[in-house]
């Protein structure tokens, strides 16, 4: 048997694996490589209009996979299509439809993946906004991380930028979405594949129940050298709702990780607009509960 297949149909390709697939340079297996290029190639010929988002939808029979965002994009970055600046991703329902030959489950599950460009949720929709925000500037420089995202967000909440549904809080069962749109300048950021795995995890971590304490304060204050020691601490005392209970950021012996509960988060949306109003990118978003489409109505 193989341990992948894909095909493709109309404007969509759809692949089964074996084998949930690894971020580049990271695969276990060297076939997850040829799959890589393949669909490389195969995205390479999509015609995406300006504007147009590329929907990834991904599913498994593996309860443990939840990240959705990094499923679909992130591990797979030599095989986007360049010249894209909205992604939309969806978490499927347990349910990936069968392959159309036998699969060697190496890891023991199933794992459906599928690209089209399309506006359309094929699962959930969105339904009770929790939390929204219009142009919070991002005053610290790009990293490769999601701190400067969490802090704009952090020290907007403190400047009451954010609107956050009164005494909402998530449950760890509770599903929900993101949408979020960066509204960059001329110095980026331009590429929404590589740039929105830190969009999302900065987002998603700024709502969580990080509070103020001297041992977080000591371990984030040299992350931040272009934050002044009070507005650190402002953004600390100022978790936005929190909408999770949990906390996001963990100290590590090397330094900090911030790791948000992302494992419900069923669909989100990333845009990049080059339309800074200001010198700084500015940060557009909004959380939300999901429902199921009911395709009877």
């Amino acid at each position: 048997m193989k341990p992948f297949f894909v095909r493709t149909a109309g404007t969509s390709v759809e692949v089964w694996s074996g084998y949930h697939i690894q971020f580049d340079g990271e695969e276990r297996h060297d076939w997850q490589k040829v799959l890589k290029a393949q669909l490389k190639e195969l995205l390479s010929q999509f015609v995406i209009p300006v504007g147009a988002p590329l929907a990834g939808y991904y599913d498994t029979t593996d309860p443990r996979i939840a990240d959705t965002e990094n499923s679909l994009f992130t591990n797979w970055l030599t095989s986007m299509p360049a010249g894209i600046n909205t992604l939309r991703f969806e978490h499927g329902t347990a349910a990936p439809p069968e392959p159309p030959i036998s699969i060697d489950l190496l890891g023991g599950h199933l794992h459906y993946y599928r690209y089209e460009v399309s506006r359309r949720w094929t699962k959930w929709e969105p339904d009770e906004t929790l939390a929204c925000w219009n142009r919070v500037p991002r005053r610290l420089p790009d990293e490769q991380n999601a701190r400067p995202i969490w802090f704009a967000l952090r020290d907007g909440n403190a400047k009451k930028l954010i609107t956050i549904s009164a005494g909402r809080r998530l449950d760890p069962n509770t599903n929900f979405g993101i949408r979020l749109i960066v509204h960059a300048n001329p110095r980026g950021p331009r590429n929404v594949v590589t740039y929105s795995e830190k969009l999302v995890d900065g987002s998603i971590s700024a709502f969580h129940n990080d509070r103020y304490s001297d041992q977080l304060f000591t371990a984030l204050a040299p992350k931040f050298p272009g934050v002044a020691e009070e507005e650190l601490r402002h953004a600390l005392d100022h978790p936005a709702g929190p909408l999770f209970d949990s906390r996001a950021i963990h100290t590590t012996p090397g330094g900090i990780q911030i790791s948000p509960s992302d494992e419900c988060c069923r669909l989100g949306e990333v845009t990049i607009r080059q339309d800074s109003t200001t010198q700084w990118p500015e940060l557009s978003g909004e959380l939300f509960t999901v429902r199921p489409i009911d395709r009877t109505e």
